[in-house]
């Protein structure tokens, strides 16, 4: 598989992922509206954090290897800037900063959601593939 393919199949696969995440946040800010607050919906959510962190690396590892192989360099960046963003949600939900961690999620979706958009558009595949 070639580093842009690795790379567009991570990136895919961290927005389902982000997605999932989100779905999962929206449901356990909806039971901490009308109580009782899920216990397990808050542990679904936790768990599922460190899955798009995990995965945002593995986009960063993808996106050096394109580098590597005299690829542009914006998605290595992208990817440092998307786990950046990560670890900073990571961080807010830890500490339970809702009203910050919810905006940093919402941020952090699009910035995924432009991610893959990017990735598949505008990053040629050095065979020359679409």
């Amino acid at each position: 598989m070639t580093p842009v393919r690795l790379l567009r199949v991570l990136a895919t696969v961290l927005l389902a992922v982000a997605v999932g995440q989100a779905g999962f946040g929206s449901g356990l800010v909806a039971t901490l509206v009308d109580p009782p607050k899920s216990e397990a919906l808050e542990a679904v959510h936790e768990a599922g954090a460190y899955v798009v962190l995990v995965t945002t690396i593995a986009c960063v590892v993808a996106a050096l290897r394109v580098r590597r192989g005299d690829g542009p360099s914006w998605p290595l960046w992208f990817a440092l800037s998307l786990l950046a963003a990560a670890v900073l949600q990571v961080t807010l939900g830890s500490l339970e900063v809702v009203g910050a961690h919810v905006f940093v999620g919402v941020l952090l979706l699009c910035g995924v959601t432009t991610y893959v958009s990017y990735v598949w558009r505008w990053l040629a595949d050095p065979r020359g593939r679409a």
